[in-house]
Order: structure tokens, then C-alpha cells, then sequence
């Protein structure tokens, strides 16, 4: 099966999992929201559904880059399904498939412009990952040296 014929397949999965549905106000959701109501199960079906599409990307060839950038679009959206109530209303928000299929039509047209960005995207994610973390462990080492300093005060 040829690259155009795969991409209109999952192009429509897609569209089913995302905005296959008019709501209020001009938005659109689909599958994945209303599964993702089900406690467990429906994040499981939605994310296999979405492992699909970004196995199908693999198999188009994306680079690795631009498979970890659809792996990231699935990420942000597992760790916000995570959160009660919040991460319903995200489900309907978010369409991490929708935002993979349009990064795999870019691959399409200009893979290296499309694996480029996806480095600089997720080359920004590990440098606010690596910054948060040693901000972290110096707000540690900051408050315990506080922490022991204010017990000195009282035991001297």
C-alpha cells in the first residue's frame, strides 16, 4: 500500500478519534473524548488507536525525531487523562492524532524541514526538563541549608 493511500486511512481514523463531531460553538471532538470517559478501558482503547497511527508514521518512514515528537503529543495527552475531571474536558481539547497526521503530511512534503523542527521542539523540551530538574535540586539544597540554619538559631 502506497504512502497516499496510508495517509487517507489514517487520516480518517484520526478524524474519528479527534473531530469527527460538531459541538457547541464551532468545536469539533470525536472518539477519543467520549472514550475517554470510560474509567481505564477508554484511555486504553484511545491510546492504542494513537500507537497506531504513529506506528503507521514509522512505517512511511518519519525519523526518529519526528516519531518522538508524535510520541510527545501522546504523552502530554496521557498525562493530562491522567488528572480527574481535567484531563475529560482536555481530551476534547488536545487531538494529539490531528496534530500527528498534519506532522506526517509535513514529513511528506519536507522531511527535513519537519525532522529539523521536530529536534529544535524536542530539543527545547529536555533543556526545560534538565532546567527544572537542577532548579529543583537547588530549591532543595536552598531550603535544607534554611531549614538547618533556623534549628542552629534554637539550639545554640
Amino acid at each position: 500500500m502506497n504512502d497516499s493511500n496510508n495517509i487517507q486511512r489514517i487520516r480518517k481514523v484520526s478524524i474519528l478519534m479527534d473531530s469527527q463531531f460538531k459541538g457547541p460553538f464551532g468545536t469539533t471532538f470525536g472518539l477519543d473524548g467520549i472514550l475517554g470517559l470510560i474509567p481505564f478501558v477508554g484511555d486504553f482503547v484511545t491510546t492504542l488507536v494513537s500507537l497506531y497511527i504513529i506506528y503507521q508514521a514509522a512505517m512511511m518512514g518519519c525519523s526518529p525525531s519526528t516519531l518522538l515528537r508524535m510520541g510527545l503529543n501522546l504523552l502530554i495527552d496521557s498525562i493530562i487523562d491522567a488528572i480527574p475531571l481535567i484531563g475529560n474536558i482536555f481530551d476534547f481539547m488536545w487531538k494529539a492524532n490531528n496534530k500527528n497526521i498534519l506532522l506526517i503530511e509535513e514529513h511528506l512534503v519536507n522531511a527535513r524541514a519537519v525532522t529539523i523542527k521536530s529536534r529544535l521542539t524536542l530539543g527545547l523540551v529536555a533543556f526545560t526538563l534538565i532546567t527544572v530538574f537542577i532548579g529543583s535540586v537547588a530549591f532543595t539544597f536552598y531550603f535544607q541549608k534554611m531549614v538547618l540554619d533556623w534549628i542552629s538559631l534554637f539550639s545554640s
